[in-house]
This record gives C-alpha cells, sequence and structure tokens, in this order.
C-alpha cells in the first residue's frame, strides 16, 4: 500500500533519465550490426560473383587442363563483375582496396594458374559512438574495416 503522504512523482522520470541513453545505444548498435551484415554479405557476393566471372571458360571447346589469357576472363572483365554487383548502400569511395583505381585484389587471372582469387576490404562508418571501439578492427575514428575474399578453381 502507498503512503499517500510521501510524494513519488519524479520517480519515473528520474529512471527514464537513466534507461534512454542505455536503450538508445542498444537500438542503434542493433541498426549498425544489421548495417554490417549487410556491407559483409554484399561485399562477400561481390568476391563470389567476380570469381565466378573469372574461372568461367571462355571457349568450352578449347582442352579442359589449358589455362591461358585467352581461355577465361581477363582481369578487367572480373573488375566489371566485381562492380557489377554493388550495393547501392556502400558507397565506393569506403572500398579500401589498396590501389589508386579502387579496384578489388585479384589473383590468377589471365595467367596459367588453375585458380582465381579475388579479395576486397571496405571501410563502414558506424552510426553508435564507441561501437567501433568494442567490436574492434578500428580503423579510423568510428569506422570498421569488413574484409572477405573469393577463391575458385578454373573449369
Amino acid at each position: 500500500m502507498r503512503n499517500k503522504n510521501k510524494p513519488t512523482r519524479g520517480q519515473a522520470l528520474v529512471e527514464f533519465a537513466l534507461v534512454l541513453p542505455i536503450f538508445i545505444f542498444v537500438i542503434f548498435g542493433i541498426i549498425d550490426f544489421g548495417r554490417a551484415f549487410h556491407c559483409w554479405t554484399s561485399l562477400n557476393y561481390q568476391c563470389i560473383q567476380a570469381v565466378r566471372a573469372g574461372t568461367k571458360r571462355s571457349n568450352p571447346l578449347i582442352a579442359r587442363n589449358v589455362y591461358t589469357s585467352t581461355t577465361h576472363a581477363s582481369a578487367d572483365a572480373i573488375v566489371q563483375a566485381f562492380w557489377k554487383f554493388q550495393s547501392p548502400m556502400m558507397d565506393k569511395a569506403s572500398y579500401n582496396l589498396g590501389n589508386p583505381d579502387n579496384n578489388p585484389i585479384i589473383i590468377g587471372a589471365g595467367t596459367s594458374a588453375s585458380e582465381v582469387e579475388v579479395s576486397a576490404t571496405f571501410d563502414m562508418v558506424l552510426f553508435t559512438p564507441g561501437m567501433a571501439g568494442i567490436l574492434g578492427g578500428q580503423n579510423k575514428s568510428g569506422a570498421i574495416t569488413l574484409r572477405t575474399s573469393a577463391k575458385e578453381n578454373k573449369e
């Protein structure tokens, strides 16, 4: 039973003021996690599609054990396939691919290697302050680096 003589009007407001920052931090953390998951899966899909474009045989009539620059796609075709599947949510300037053209790293294209590998990285700026420090991999203020690669044997 409540004591009618004791005022408790401010209790709910104080509790709300204490819980609100934590609640907002959790909500924005969930949004950032969803964005990071989307960006990583999109980047992974880009690498898989680029590798698939690089491992397809240009002419199926050529001997199966021959790998030359003319039997499979060139590095330029692989790069075009990579950018074809870019997510609209991911800015091209945020790709941190280690070269001036901001293209993915391609290994084995146009050579006699029996496999092709495509790798890429993306710098994602997070909304939630301090979340990059919690998640780790902080490369600049409020950003994390997402990395992925795909490797496949040539046909």
